[in-house]
């Protein structure tokens, strides 16, 4: 049990609870304008009909089960079911999400060689070779689960150590690593999370994140079951088409808590025109949790002078920082606004570790946010190469460690020893950063430094810069090394949708302002299509492979 917040054993006493005191609260989903609402009575029922299926194929306490279903009951239940069981579900993309079908069929046996689990639920069997008997078809198994004459499994509600789920991240390599997540982790962080942000019963949240990703799943199904309040769910795809939907529900559901990651700022404000906005009103949105990528500030703040107009209050958005080693909340930032962020001198920075101010508006300036303080009951540091403390405004690596951490990645114990810090139990993140004020500011992944004539820079100042010129999609910039006859060179890898008798001078021009913003010069400038830049099924760019991608371009460029 946590020191703070509720006081429940599990998320799923949690739920139990609200079940039997509560009709009016659970958990909507919005696909293509129809609505089903699932009532947290009704969702304990289904869930236990659910166990009670699965449990005939003889899963068991401390089996795996995956999932490979969209944002729907279908998911809801299917996912509550195996942990009724005692069993441990895994959520892997969809062949509609991000990604192809091609590269799906490959996460998805990869993660069966992976997991053996004992049972998968999918939304369409014939994209999958697995064992018939242990194979569900999500809408049949939702369609036993609402079933009243349907046997319900019985409730064997969780310790806090036994295993709640494993979140599986593919990475840049694209072999996957489960997080163990414990259901002490996910109470935890659950009740860091709500405690942070003042999120009460009467709260509603209203989210598009994917459910297989750690934001989407613990944001939009756990943090409201912990606390009773509703969720209103709708696919990621419904967003990237219609990125305007997402507003209109806040507005008619009064939505007071949303997550989005940066590029969805920036990709809402500019796809979303004013005739669809007609009769919105965004005053009841009070939190939009930022984070999961980098935080460029003028990426926020046009989001939030666009949006103004229709009453969006412009402190609403608050930078956070997290991972799934975490469950997902590591710090928290207060509603500001402007967003609160450093200017410091890029060439300290990476050439001596060190967080030095200078002039905002300086072409020397490197911004990087405030992501805020740690949530209560996880502490913060930052090490050198050696595991030293550093003191505050250097910058070296963060490490974590606190109620929600993992205890590592399911049967991976070399990755995990080269992550956990014993004694001491503190985490290395991967992420590089500085501490100012008992505050962390993140600069860019340890492993993506760009060494250049021996001076180190991180990437996401390059790709920011880029993102500045209109015609780059947004989120489509990636800054990559390339080495080539003996010298190691930068390379800017941006998508666009412009014609190709514009990308030369798009070229010229992110040359040019990349020059500005950090002083380097990229060696040159690659214009793709939208959706050529290899990414993860969470939407995290495979940085391994945007190189191997960039380096075959100048080996068959020279070649011509």
């Amino acid at each position: 049990m946590t020191a703070f917040g509720p006081q429940f054993s599990t998320v799923l006493h949690a739920l139990v609870h609200h079940a039997q005191s509560d009709d009016n609260s659970g958990i909507s989903v919005c696909v293509n304008g129809d609505t089903t609402f699932v009532s947290y009575k009704d969702l304990v029922d289904a869930a236990a009909r659910s166990a009670w299926e699965l449990s005939k194929a003889n899963v068991k306490k401390g089996d795996r089960v995956l999932l490979c279903l969209p944002t729907g009951p279908e998911f809801l239940i299917g996912f509550l079911g195996a942990q009724f069981i005692g069993a441990i579900p895994t959520a892997v993309a969809t062949p509609t999400s991000i990604g192809s079908g091609g590269a799906l069929g490959l996460q998805f046996e990869k993660l069966v060689n992976y997991l053996d689990p004992a049972a998968v639920i999918v939304s369409d069997p014939s994209l999958f070779e697995f064992d018939e008997k242990k194979l569900f078809i999500g809408k049949a198994l939702y369609a036993s689960a609402m079933n009243s004459s349907v046997p319900k499994y019985r409730l064997d509600l969780p310790s806090p150590d036994d295993l709640a789920l494993i979140q599986c991240t593919s990475g840049s390599t694209g072999h996957p690593k489960g997080v163990e997540i414990s259901h002490g982790n996910l109470l935890s962080n659950c009740s860091q999370l709500t405690s942070a942000s003042s999120w009460t019963q009467p709260d509603k949240i209203v989210s598009w994140l994917p459910l297989y990703h750690d934001m989407g799943l613990i944001l939009g199904i756990f943090c409201p079951i912990f606390m009773g309040s509703n969720s209103i769910l709708m696919p990621p795809t419904e967003f990237l088409r219609y990125p305007a939907r997402w507003l209109k529900l806040v507005s008619t559901q009064k939505g007071t808590i949303s997550a989005a990651p940066n590029f969805a700022f920036s990709y809402t404000a500019s796809r979303v025109r004013d005739d669809e906005m007609r009769g919105v009103d965004l005053a009841s949105w009070r939190w939009i949790f930022c984070g999961a990528e980098p935080i460029h500030v003028p990426t926020i703040h046009t989001f939030i002078e666009r949006f103004t107009k229709w009453g969006f209050p412009k402190n609403s958005v608050v930078p956070c920082y997290g991972l799934a080693e975490a469950t997902l909340g590591v710090t928290f930032s207060e509603n500001n606004f402007p967003i609160a962020f450093d200017a410091i001198d890029r060439d300290i920075a990476v050439g001596e570790m060190r967080a030095v101010d200078v002039d905002a508006t300086s072409s020397s300036a490197q911004h990087v946010v405030d992501c805020g303080r740690p949530v209560e009951g996880t502490e913060v540091r930052v090490v050198d190469d050696h595991g030293t403390e550093l003191a505050e405004c250097r910058i070296g690596n963060i490490q974590f460690r606190g109620l929600s951490r993992t205890s590592g990645y399911y049967k991976l114990p070399g990755e995990t020893a080269k992550c956990l810090v014993i004694p001491g139990g503190w985490w290395n993140t991967g992420d590089a950063g500085y501490l100012r004020n008992g505050r962390l500011r993140i600069t860019g992944r340890v492993k993506d430094v760009i060494i250049l004539r021996g001076a180190n820079y991180f990437p996401t100042e390059f790709e920011q810069a880029a993102q500045l010129i209109g015609g780059v999609h947004p989120g489509g910039a990636v800054a990559v090394p390339v080495s080539r006859g003996g010298n190691e060179e930068f390379h800017l890898v941006v998508e666009s949708d412009l014609h190709t008798k514009d990308h030369a001078k798009l070229r010229l021009d992110i040359r040019t302002v990349v020059q500005m913003r950090t002083g380097i010069v990229p060696d040159d400038v690659h214009v793709l299509p939208r959706r050529s830049i290899p990414k993860t099924t969470s939407g995290k760019v495979q940085r391994s492979k945007v190189r191997s991608m960039v380096e075959k371009l100048v080996t068959d460029a020279l070649a011509t």
